[in-house]
This record gives structure tokens, sequence and C-alpha cells, in this order.
């Protein structure tokens, strides 16, 4: 049996707020450092499936909120996937649960976050 790497590239694209949120620019890096931490286990979900479909590409579009108070990443839905593969959907949405805020903000933060999937090469 032989063994093949799989190479898997996650972009996660930088969050684009819009003004009208209220979300300053400070929110916007923390949510971002955020979501950089996970990229690691996300693309290793990400390889995983490509294992199984070496044709899964395409975007997925998170919407989450960060709880005030706690700054926790909680009421996370996938509103966009053109992935479409369960196990990578699980996945993501497990690990965004981990997460929180370092500067939790007395107000809930709602967030739209893309990411990309599609293998290097």
């Amino acid at each position: 049996m032989t063994s093949r790497t799989i190479t898997a590239a996650v972009a996660v694209v930088a969050l684009a707020a819009c003004s009208r949120t209220g979300m300053g620019s400070g929110v916007r890096e923390d949510i971002n450092a955020r979501m950089q931490t996970i990229q690691a286990p996300v693309q290793m979900c990400y390889a995983v499936a490509l294992e199984r479909d070496r044709k899964l590409r395409g975007m997925m579009v998170l919407s989450f909120r960060a709880a005030p108070g706690t700054g926790q990443f909680d009421q996370i839905t996938v509103t966009r996937d053109e992935v479409g593969d369960e196990q990578v959907k699980k996945c993501v949405v497990d690990e965004v649960a981990k997460l929180k805020l370092t500067a939790p903000q007395k107000t809930a933060v709602t967030v739209s976050y893309p990411i990309d999937f599609a293998p290097k090469n």
C-alpha cells in the first residue's frame, strides 16, 4: 500500500464588515485572528475529504455570532456551501464553535465569514 500526500489549501478570506454593523477594526482583526487559529484543523478535514473525492472545492460561507460578554462564537450556520461535503461542513462548524473573542464586546457581534477550499497545485 502506498502513501499519498494530499496538499490542501484553505484560504480564510479576510472578513469584510460593512460600517453599518458597528463592528470596529479591532473586532474584525480579533475575529480574523481567531479564525486563523483553526486553519490547520480545517485544512486537515478538507485533506481527508479530498482523499474521498478529489473534485471537492468551493466557497463555504459561515454565519455566526460572537456572544455578548463572553465573545464565544455561537449560532453557527453555513449559509453557502459549494463544497457539499457534510464531514467538512461539520468539521468547520465544530472548529468555529471552539472559538471566542480575546476582547469580548458588550453587545453581540454577527459575522458572515467566507472560507475558500481548493486543492493545491
